[in-house]
């Protein structure tokens, strides 16, 4: 089953995310590679916080003043950025500073400076319009399930290389392909072996203290076991811990971070975390990344918003949306408008400090097996960073409405196809989604059914079964080109939604093909809870 709830916008709640299992019969890769020593599921912990806290009972310094304008703005109180032109009118900036703010930190790169002031006017005497000033946001890693979820979404389990459309485990893909991974940090696990990372928030001595949250997003690329599989087990990743053990962090130590990896030499960076501030200061670095030609994908977040959180809200930045085992749209991931792609965020087996693994749901799975898809794509077809991630939007399933659309981007992303993509005649159409939409004024409800050609040999006649409370409806997609989309608009009677019932609607394709399993689809659509 799958839901396609698309008019319900939902910002905070917890789900607690466990894993069943979703099995597709027996594993071809039950004996690849040795298993995680202890296999007891945990669950990642929610944290409470307070976002944007902006109070303190500390007594206040002598010469204090409220920091209004940050306070209004949701940002850091008592601290800015300052990016100047070049490296000497930054020095000329501290040289009249004197002591009137303090430096916290610097990204020469960026002829960049995170200062901090007790009295906002010491800052504003100070300037003479030749900076670029901005503010310095809270950012967090996205609690695990941030918003609600549909009853009947399907967890991922284990089962990621077959949801990548992979025949055979690889673990060479990735090979050769530098990843960078922001987050909470990455320990040594069974599951890849050891990450290293780069500091710029201290971490406890003793692993088991972290927070779980990078090793799992980590794992999710490297992971090299039909226990925790991960989309480019070959690939070479160093971890960049952004964040403290409760999640958080906030937009320079992002910017600062992506400075660092751009410098080091990584092809792609995979973001976790974020902020609903748009920073100046981020946006720049994520540029300052582009401009080496870095791919950059971040989570979208899990408030349900219509919009993502920085930086995956930024230009040319992947935002990443997120979906169930069954290429449905999760109700808790943020929308995306700009370059989006879907792949699985609920319930996906991940890794967990203590040599454990976890039930990993959000929009934080989501990141980082789009940046080990990217990695595989680079190695198995030698091609570069945006040379993939071309090749990724050209072959991705469709999901939700025909087209690009902010639920689920661009689609899903399926390695296979783009790993078969010059064998020739593999027949397979596929009831790639559902699409069901609700009466509105002025408007009758309808159901969009979308029929892919997911194979490389054009069909011919495909013979599909439609049916709804309505009745059924017979359909004969007459001929479709390999990758392309056949929509079929099915209208449903709007006395079907009274009441707050739920409408469903099955997709039966009639012949057989190269995979039988994207042959049936059955959508349901659940109405919004009453305010």
């Amino acid at each position: 089953m799958e839901t396609d709830t698309r008019n319900l916008l939902l910002a905070g709640g917890l789900v607690t995310a466990i894993a069943a299992g979703w099995l597709l019969g027996r594993s071809p890769w039950d004996d690849v590679a040795p298993p995680v020593k202890d296999k007891a599921v945990v669950s990642e912990p929610f944290v409470a916080r307070e976002w944007g806290n902006t109070t303190s009972s500390k007594p206040r310094k002598a010469g204090f003043r409220p920091d209004e304008d940050a306070i209004q703005n949701g940002a850091l109180p008592g601290q800015r950025t300052l990016r100047f032109a070049s490296a000497e009118d930054l020095a000329k900036f501290l040289a009249r500073a004197g002591d009137r703010v303090r430096v916290m930190d610097r990204m020469d790169a960026l002829h960049a400076l995170r200062i901090s002031f007790l009295d906002p006017s010491d800052l504003s005497d100070l300037l003479d319009g030749s900076e670029e000033m901005g503010f310095i946001f809270p950012a967090y890693t996205p609690n695990p399930t941030g918003g609600m979820v549909q009853d009947d979404a399907v967890p991922l389990g284990n089962k990621l290389w077959e949801w990548l459309g992979l025949n055979a485990a690889d673990l060479t893909l990735g090979k050769g392909v530098k990843i960078a991974i922001l987050d909470t940090g990455v320990v040594p696990h069974p599951a890849y072996g050891d990450v290293k990372n780069v500091f710029i928030v201290p971490g406890m001595e003793n692993y088991l203290d972290w927070n779980g949250h990078g090793t799992a997003a980590a794992s999710l690329i490297l992971g090299n076991s039909a226990t925790v599989p991960g989309a480019a087990p070959g690939a070479s990743l160093t971890s960049w811990r952004v964040a403290d053990d409760s999640g958080a962090s906030d937009s320079w130590k992002i910017a600062q971070a992506i400075v660092q990896a751009a410098d080091a030499g990584n092809q792609i960076i995979s973001i976790s975390m974020g902020s609903y501030g748009d920073s100046v200061m981020l946006r720049d670095a994520v540029l300052y990344a582009q401009n080496k030609n870095i791919v950059v994908i971040a989570s979208s977040g899990n408030d349900g918003y219509a919009q993502s959180a920085y930086p995956a809200g930024y230009p040319n930045v992947i935002a990443a949306v997120g979906l169930d085992a069954q290429n449905n749209h999760l109700l808790f991931s943020n929308q995306a408008t700009n370059a989006a792609l879907a792949a699985p965020g609920w319930g996906v087996t991940a890794a967990y400090p203590g040599d454990r693994v976890t039930s990993f749901s959000g929009t934080s799975a989501s990141a980082p097996i789009l940046a080990g898809t990217v990695a595989a794509v680079m190695s198995a077809k030698n091609l570069s960073a945006q040379q993939a991630v071309a090749a990724i939007y050209q072959y991705t399933n469709e999901a939700g409405a025909a087209g690009h659309d902010t639920y689920t981007g661009a689609g899903a992303v399926n390695l296979g196809r783009i790993l078969q993509s010059e064998t020739s005649n593999i027949m397979d159409a596929a009831a790639a989604s559902n699409f069901i939409t609700p009466p509105v004024p002025g408007s009758v409800a309808q159901v969009q059914v979308n029929i892919q050609n997911q194979g490389t040999a054009t069909l011919s006649n495909v013979p599909v079964t439609v049916t709804t409370p309505s009745g059924v409806t017979q359909l004969t997609v007459s001929s479709l080109a390999p990758g392309a989309v056949k929509s079929y608009t099915i209208g449903l009677s709007n006395s079907l939604f009274a009441n707050g019932k739920s409408v469903n609607v099955t997709t039966q394709i009639g012949s057989q093909d190269a995979v039988s399993f994207n042959n049936y689809r059955s959508t349901t659509y659940t109405p919004p809870p009453a305010p």
